[in-house]
C-alpha cells in the first residue's frame, strides 16, 4: 500500500475540484494499517489523523464463492478542543467490502454512490441535523 503522498481538498465538489490542498504525511505502517497525519497542525491536540487499513479477501467456506469480501477501512480523526479546555475527537468512518470477482467498474461504482453519501444535499443534512424526516 503506497500512501507515502496523499494530497485532499477542503471545500471540494463531488468531482474532486475547488478547494484547498491538505497535505497528508505517513506517520507509520503496522502490518495492513497506515497512519496519516496533517503535519502542518503544529498544535498535536489538534493535529488530523487518518488511518487506512486494507484487508485482503481470505478462504472461507461460508462465504457465497468460498472467499470472504476485500475490505478497506479509512477513518478521519478530526480532534476538536473546547471551550472549556477539555477536547473531543469528531471522525468519519468509511468501509468498503466487495467482492473478489467484482470488475474495476463496478468497484468505481461503489466508490462513486459512497461519496454521493458525504455529499447529497439530503443525505448530509442528516449528519448536520440528526433528522431523519
Amino acid at each position: 500500500m503506497s500512501l507515502s503522498a496523499v494530497s485532499t481538498l477542503t471545500g471540494s465538489t463531488i468531482a474532486g475540484t475547488g478547494g484547498t490542498a491538505v497535505n497528508w504525511t505517513k506517520m507509520g505502517q503496522v502490518g495492513n494499517k497506515v497512519s496519516l497525519a496533517v503535519t502542518a497542525d503544529a498544535d498535536l491536540r489538534s493535529r488530523r489523523t487518518m488511518d487506512v487499513t486494507a484487508k485482503q479477501p481470505s478462504i472461507s467456506a461460508s462465504a457465497p464463492n468460498g472467499y470472504t469480501q476485500a475490505r478497506v477501512i479509512k477513518v478521519y480523526k478530526q480532534p476538536l478542543i473546547l471551550e472549556n479546555g477539555n477536547s473531543t475527537v469528531n471522525t468519519v468512518k468509511v468501509e468498503v467490502a466487495y467482492d473478489v470477482e467484482s470488475s474495476q467498474a463496478e468497484i468505481q461504482d461503489l466508490l462513486d454512490q459512497g461519496a454521493q453519501m458525504c455529499f447529497n444535499a439530503d443525505l448530509s443534512s442528516v449528519d448536520k441535523t440528526l433528522a431523519l424526516s
